[in-house]
């Protein structure tokens, strides 16, 4: 391999991790600092590859300010469905990203 190619390997891994490392700490801010609200299913959109089934579920909520937002669960459990009531947390900065509350 020569110098472009491990360049551009590296690079990638660079990206990579950086992606991981923003992932985790949103993830972190929101267990730590988010903020606990009522919510509901609002609609759950299935990936159209039948070789890798995959659902984005997304959550529609009110926050402590009265904004409705309709948020991106980024830790769905299994058997949601639409209309369903959920607790979630949210941080206020990242409002479109929240989490099912344990």
């Amino acid at each position: 391999m020569d110098l472009k190619g491990i360049l551009l390997w590296g690079g990638l891994a660079i990206i990579c991790g950086a992606i991981w490392f923003f992932s985790r700490k949103i993830k972190k801010e929101i267990e730590e600092n988010g903020i606990l609200v009522p919510g509901v299913i609002s609609r759950i959109v299935e990936s159209a590859d039948p070789e890798d089934p995959d659902e984005d579920c997304y959550v529609r909520y009110q926050t402590r300010e009265g904004e409705e937002i309709e948020g991106l669960l980024s830790n769905p459990a299994a058997g949601l469905e639409v209309g369903q009531k959920v607790w979630i947390k949210y941080h206020p900065k990242l409002k479109q990203n929240c989490r099912l509350a344990n």
